[in-house]
């Protein structure tokens, strides 16, 4: 990473940056401005062991690669306030081109963190507990859903009905534009609220401006808010974490062929906790989909993880289950597979540090969905790859 003191007029010059709320952790800048530029770089190989379309496939392996440039700037007062801002730009590979994924501005103080702009919900926020990720990330590795494990992009096909908290199945992004506070920790305890006049893609982000004031077919919901309660703390050799949210939302309804083509509503719950002994860790989060827009019916996961990590080398093991009533209309992305009864999702994952910002991944996935009517989907992945943090 580099750092870099800038004065008023670099700033001017340099037109808008973030620093987010978790970059507190670096040396406080009394005076003038800190620019820091990080980011990843990541190539992986992906090998399909089987899968329910394999005799189909003119081939069963493939590379990806992909990297995220991220600026974040911050500043300290005399009085103690800082504020800040971050851009992140995201899929900046030949394919996609370049995705921009985070445009914030910040203010922390003693009163807490108040965030602006297209910047992560507090659904993702606290909602999110999954500890592989917690893991790999604190080794430098952990971007991109590249050696995410089951928060990976599952390249090759599935991993499409899960859910970890509001931001998968329901909808939600970090993308959204929205007004955030978080508040102090006291004791370990922390909350925040979060509201988003409207979600839904690219078009109704950021700059949406007079086509915010309208619904298309890419829109989901309008007036979201988020909530969620958040507990973390140690104890000599022992970590504990607990963390519960909540998001409602109401849906908007354009076409049959819109993001909501039945207009329901948001309603999503999230109960997660986390604990650590010295070099082993587990996690378990569960998402109750109580309404969203792709079902007509209430879509449950439970996803835990346990994990070992010594030195340079993490070793992980995950399971996800997915279950939802009859009549729920989520269909096969590839077969004939109607009505999802329910989708097993289970994966190995070791990751090496290499060298300092250098790290190396391979993980199998299997994945089963299960459907009422239909065929039933199975695929299983052998993944490879090496991510460079900066």
């Amino acid at each position: 990473m580099k750092q870099v003191l800038l004065g008023g007029v670099a700033l001017a010059a340099m037109g808008l940056a973030v620093a987010p709320p978790a970059s507190a952790a670096d040396s406080n800048v009394i005076s003038g401005l800190q620019l820091k530029i990080s980011g990843f770089i990541g190539f992986q190989s992906t090998l399909v062991l089987s899968d329910s379309q394999h005799s189909s496939l003119d081939r069963d392996y493939d590379f990806q690669s992909n990297a995220r440039v991220i600026f974040d700037v911050k500043n300290v007062t005399d009085s103690g306030l800082e504020y800040g801002g971050r851009i992140r730009f995201d899929s900046v590979n030949r394919r996609d081109d370049v995705n921009v994924t985070r445009v914030y501005t910040y203010l922390k103080g003693a009163f807490g963190t108040l965030t602006f702009g297209d910047a992560p919900t507090v659904a993702d926020d606290i909602g999110y507990v999954y500890v592989h990720d917690d893991l790999v990330g604190n080794m430098g590795a952990g971007a991109m859903d590249f050696g995410e494990l089951l928060d990976g992009d599952f390249p090759l096909g599935g991993g499409n009905f899960y859910s970890i908290n509001a931001t998968y199945l329901a909808g939600l992004t970090n993308q959204d534009t929205r007004i955030k506070y978080t508040s102090p920790t006291f004791n370990g305890f922390s909350f925040a609220v979060d509201f988003t006049p409207v979600v839904g893609g690219a078009d109704h982000a950021g700059n949406g401006g007079r086509n915010d004031l309208f619904n298309d077919d890419e829109t989901y919901y309008e007036n979201v808010v988020t909530g969620g309660v958040n507990y973390q703390d140690t104890f000599g050799d022992w970590s504990v974490r607990g963390a519960a949210t909540a998001a409602y939302g109401h849906g908007t309804q354009t076409s049959a062929s819109g993001a909501n083509p039945h207009g329901n509503d948001l309603e999503v719950y999230t109960l997660g906790g986390q604990v650590g002994y010295q070099d082993f860790h587990a996690s378990v989060n569960w998402t109750h989909n109580e309404s969203i827009a792709v079902s007509e019916k209430p879509v449950d996961t439970v996803i835990g993880d346990i994990s070992y990590q010594t030195g340079p080398f993490l070793a992980s093991l995950s399971y996800a289950y997915t279950w939802s009533d009859k009549g729920n209309g989520l269909d096969s992305s590839f077969g004939s597979g109607e009505d999802l009864k329910d989708n097993h999702i289970v994966g190995a994952n070791v990751t090496y540090t290499l060298a300092p910002g250098l790290n190396t991944y391979a993980e199998v996935i299997y994945e089963k969905q299960n459907f009422r009517t239909g065929q039933d989907f199975e695929n299983a992945n052998l993944i490879t790859g090496v991510i460079l943090g900066f």
